[in-house]
């Protein structure tokens, strides 16, 4: 895997799917995708806590195009149908605040991964409000 060198933006998921697992994931993107490890660097599942994904010192595989410069973090969850829990939302700001310090980035550089160039995608899904994660960060 190529090491992660800069990062410029962090970028916000779902796993698209209301029952959901870090192993179905990691399985899906290794096995089906024949990547070298799961694609985002964390998951935060329905009860607030953040597994590890990839590890930071390398380059992901979550938004097509930026990878080179980006962290990115999936929540557990289809959230074009149901709302995030409340229990994610605030390791997810935990988390965003955490890593704004870390590598010195604005809070403009927090983007759902349908606020990407190029993407057709309504990831992180309709009821993950990214203009109010911004504001509260």
């Amino acid at each position: 895997m190529e090491p992660l060198k800069k990062v410029n933006f962090i970028a916000v998921h779902h796993s698209q799917r209301k029952i959901d697992s870090i192993k179905r994931i990691r399985d899906l993107h290794i096995r089906i995708n024949k990547w070298e490890d799961i694609g985002y660097h964390y998951l935060i599942d329905k009860k607030g806590k953040i597994h590890v994904g990839r590890s930071e010192k390398f380059i992901g595989a979550h938004v097509f195009g930026h990878n080179k410069n980006s962290i990115g973090i999936c929540l557990i969850g289809n959230f074009d149908e149901e709302k995030p829990t409340k229990k994610q939302i605030k390791t997810l700001i935990n988390f965003l605040k955490e890593r704004i310090k870390q590598y010195k980035i604005r809070k403009e550089d927090i983007l759902g991964h349908r606020e990407f160039s190029g993407v057709t995608k309504t990831c992180p899904g309709k009821f993950m409000d990214m203009e109010k994660i911004r504001e509260i960060i």
